[in-house]
């Protein structure tokens, strides 16, 4: 008689890493759970190597399982299908609220980061947050998630949104910032993946559009983009009376 095999089990490892019929099983897995964020941290968490396959895999199919046809768009003319920053990070990016804190440029009472289960990212908003010369650049940016000031000196919100830039090494942004001779933030780092970051209100590289489009006060808006193309930015928002009478010229 045939010896009995023993069943495989998820501690077996190739040199290369899990196996195939491994990833196949943690695929349908998560697939049945939806692909949700929380649980694909914990099996990060776990051990090393789950933690290279959730940032390998599972953070690759929950993007294209949350928004395929910007993922489609993003992966479009990359090179084997490789994200900037990594799948992790975009990840984070699209399920995280990565709150804020003074900054040279906006003060504010710090706000702590949390998931959001549902965000919506546009291309066409996006165009708001780029200066005329870099408009063929595409960034998906999403609504501003409001946030209470705590100082109670000031009736106002606070506004935080994220985005990410197509193709960042090769855009208009990227190469207007060096011309620019933009300096990255000593004190400031990406929320999504921790790389160094340019600041485009130090580099007034920030439209009025973008102003119109968020309805926040003129001199109160800030955002970042970081070498890995992912941008954050936090403003005061108006309020809703004044917002309404911006938005009836909403021109860029």
């Amino acid at each position: 008689m045939l010896a009995r095999q023993r069943p495989r089990l998820l501690e077996d490892y190739s040199e290369n890493g899990p196996s195939l019929l491994d990833e196949r099983i943690l695929t349908f897995v998560f697939k049945s759970a939806n692909w949700n964020p929380f649980l694909i941290c914990q099996c990060a968490c776990v051990c090393k190597r789950l933690s290279e396959l959730a940032k390998r895999l599972l953070w690759k199919e929950f993007c294209l399982s949350r928004a395929p046809k910007m993922m489609n768009d993003l992966l479009s003319g990359e090179i084997n299908g490789i994200i900037n920053g990594g799948w992790n990070a975009l990840g984070k990016l699209m399920c995280f609220c990565a709150g804020c804190h003074t900054t040279r440029n906006f003060q504010c009472y710090p706000i702590n980061g949390h998931f959001v289960r549902k965000t919506r990212f546009s291309c066409t908003s996006g165009r708001s947050f780029l200066v005329p010369q870099c408009r063929k650049d595409t960034l998906y940016v999403t609504d501003p998630c409001e946030h209470l000031d705590n100082d109670e000196d000031e009736d106002e919100d606070v506004g935080l949104f994220r985005g990410i830039i197509k193709s960042f090494a090769t855009s208009r942004t990227r190469r207007m910032l060096l011309e620019k001779g933009a300096r990255l933030e000593q004190n400031e780092v990406c929320p999504f993946c921790r790389a160094e970051v340019w600041s485009l209100t130090q580099a007034q590289m920030i439209p009025p559009s973008a102003q119109r489009r968020l309805a926040c006060y003129e001199d109160s808006l800030e955002y970042f983009i970081c070498r890995n193309g992912h941008l954050h930015g936090m403003c005061s928002l108006l309020p809703i009376s004044d917002s309404e009478g911006l938005s009836e010229d909403e021109g860029c």
